[in-house]
């Protein structure tokens, strides 16, 4: 049963709040430059892959230097228990990622509208998938949320980023025109909060799936990273949850409430899956990705989203699945336990890292501190 705190009424006010602080940093920098200093914002900030680029405005490296200290209730030891976690395990994160967060955020049918619209209006769906990623590997790599880390940073810009498009899907034609306030706010923050989950809690729903063992500590240990991301992000702390199985109750909350059929949503899986088919090694395993999707999300989401039906390689992950669960009861947890996922993993990875971005843009990036994948 739902708790209280997660009821449908505290979700809906919540699709009716933003971020205030970095709303704010962004519409005086309208006041000041007007349309065509935000839209260049949003270029730099999308184009720009290292730290913020110094030539915005004042009042954006004011809100940079106010909002770069993590929260007081900040475990340090925890968030190098999470860290460890990830550089054990990232590729297989990285899967996860592509297979169950990213379907099951499309699912959500009004927060999927606003990925389609900046999709379609200002960048492409492989590019979306890589920055999805490049994120993920930035703010969780050993270090990432320290004072020399890339994960502050990234995360600071994603939170400018998403004020940025709020602005200019309620206040310029160009946006104003394909949104429907139905959906509430863009980028509210119960879309914020749902995210999170998805690259927290679903996450670790995924090794759960496929047997891939994962202590109590790890998983508590790895959501508090999260947690941690959140706040930097501008997720209000109403909706953090206090634990693994909070988050969970999170979770199904919010796509209980938010998951229903959508153009865009299966537009966005479509592509999703279509990446992924083209990246496999072999054309026999084409229908990989849309069986793993299967697996790693529930039948009525994947069917609403027009995911593929399983082929003959559900026998592989099958085997994979039981493979892991089998080396688990002979003690060998720490060992790499399914062979499978590391080489699907292996080979997503060399996908981003081969992705043609255009232009000067930098290339994927591993950061130094994480293990090999194989």
């Amino acid at each position: 049963m739902v708790p209280t705190r997660w009821t449908i009424p505290f979700l809906n006010r919540h699709r009716h709040q933003t971020d205030p602080a970095a709303d704010d940093v962004i519409s005086a920098v309208f006041l000041e430059h007007g349309v065509g200093k935000l839209n260049g914002i949003l270029r730099s900030l999308v184009e720009n892959d290292g730290f913020i680029p110094e030539h915005l405005p004042s009042a954006v490296h004011d809100f940079l230097e106010k909002t770069a200290a993590l929260p007081e209730w900040a475990d340090p030891d925890l968030i190098l228990k999470g860290e460890d976690f990830f550089d054990r395990h990232w590729p297989l994160v990285i899967t996860f990622l592509f297979c169950a967060s990213l379907p099951n955020a499309y699912a959500a049918h009004r927060g999927a509208q606003v990925l389609a619209l900046t999709a379609r209006l200002e960048t492409h769906v492989e590019r979306r998938i890589f920055e999805t990623a490049q994120f993920v590997l930035d703010v969780m790599a050993p270090g990432g949320l320290s004072g020399s880390g890339r994960g502050i940073r990234s995360a600071q810009k994603v939170r400018l980023m998403h004020a940025t498009i709020r602005h200019l899907i309620l206040n310029e034609e160009k946006w104003r025109r394909h949104w429907d306030m139905e959906w509430g706010n863009p980028i509210n923050q119960e879309d914020l909060a749902g995210t999170l989950m998805t690259f927290s809690v679903q996450i670790l729903d995924g090794f759960r799936r496929f047997n891939v063992p994962v202590s109590t500590d790890e998983q508590e240990a790895y959501l508090h990273v999260w947690k941690v991301i959140g706040h930097q992000m501008g997720v209000h702390p109403d909706l953090l949850p206090v634990d693994v199985a909070d988050g969970y109750t999170l979770a199904y909350a919010i796509l209980d409430h938010q998951k229903g059929p959508s153009e865009a949503g299966s537009a966005l899986a479509a592509a999703l899956v279509h990446f992924m088919r083209q990246k496999m090694p072999l054309r026999l395993l084409r229908g990989l990705p849309a069986t793993l999707i299967r697996r790693c999300v529930d039948p009525d989401i994947a069917d609403m989203l027009e995911i593929p039906p399983a082929d003959w390689t559900r026998i592989l992950v099958t085997l994979g699945a039981g493979t892991a669960g089998m080396l688990e009861r002979l003690g060998l947890r720490r060992r790499r336990v399914n062979l499978l996922l590391d080489w699907i993993s292996t080979s997503v990875i060399q996908a981003l890292i081969d992705l043609d971005r255009g232009g000067e843009r930098t290339p994927f990036a591993i950061p130094e501190s994480l293990r090999a994948p194989i």
